[in-house]
């Protein structure tokens, strides 16, 4: 009973902003900025190529727009999260695979049993060679959570990572993982998941020291 409880509210503690984000380096001297129609947004994301170093962006006061300052040299792929539950990338995860139904199922169980805090789970896209799945998650919580002092949290739990497993017979076993986002939501039976939409144009930005500047993003559903 002890254990149950820990692993109630341990998950919770443990994965705040402060662990996800990388803080931006003053020596760092890229940046990418933009504007976006059709959307409000409410978070920014700049994944680094590796998946080693997550940044989060200024965004406009009115969610217009956002700007991403001290960004090292390198490529990367953005995530945007909008008001209205929308979650748009351009994250590179290899070719969109066909598998077949029971390799898909297991691959879900894999995704499943990698953290089983979170109740609900969605694979918005993943891809697939030679083995390997690269996979774009959502989970949710919506059960209990208590804080270490066995306060209920009295809120449900939304987290995206990118996860990493290896096939192994008829397995699929998590090899590492970036958590990308985490937010806590209100507490209530059916959280429903972000509405996806992959934008390859949001994918493989290079980045130099000079300012890059992708103007106007069109996100009208």
């Amino acid at each position: 009973m002890l254990l149950a409880f820990f692993l109630t509210f341990l998950p919770a503690l443990a994965d705040g902003p402060g662990r996800i984000y990388t803080k931006p380096l003053s020596t760092d001297a890229g940046t990418i900025s933009a504007k976006v129609q059709g959307a409000v947004l409410t978070h920014a994301l700049a994944v680094e190529r590796d998946r080693s170093r997550v940044y989060l962006a200024t965004l406009d006061a009115d969610g217009a727009g956002f700007r991403f300052a001290n960004l090292p040299v390198g490529r990367f792929d953005l995530v945007l999260v909008t008001k209205d539950h929308r979650v748009l990338e351009g994250l590179a995860l290899g070719t969109e695979a066909a598998l077949p139904p029971d390799r898909s199922k297991h691959l879900d169980e894999g995704v499943a049993k990698a953290d089983s805090f979170f109740n609900r789970r969605i694979l918005h896209r993943r891809g697939v060679a030679d083995g390997v799945a690269l996979v774009f998650v959502e989970r949710l919580r919506d059960r209990q959570i208590l804080r270490g002092s066995g306060e209920d949290l009295n809120a449900g739990l939304r987290r995206l990572e990118i996860i990493e497993l290896h096939e192994a017979d008829d397995e699929w076993q998590m090899v590492r993982t970036r958590h990308i986002f985490r937010e806590e939501t209100p507490r209530q039976p059916g959280i429903p998941f972000f509405i996806h939409r992959y934008i390859p144009a949001l994918g493989g930005l290079r980045l130099a020291a000079t300012p890059r500047d992708l103007g106007t993003l069109n996100l009208t559903h």
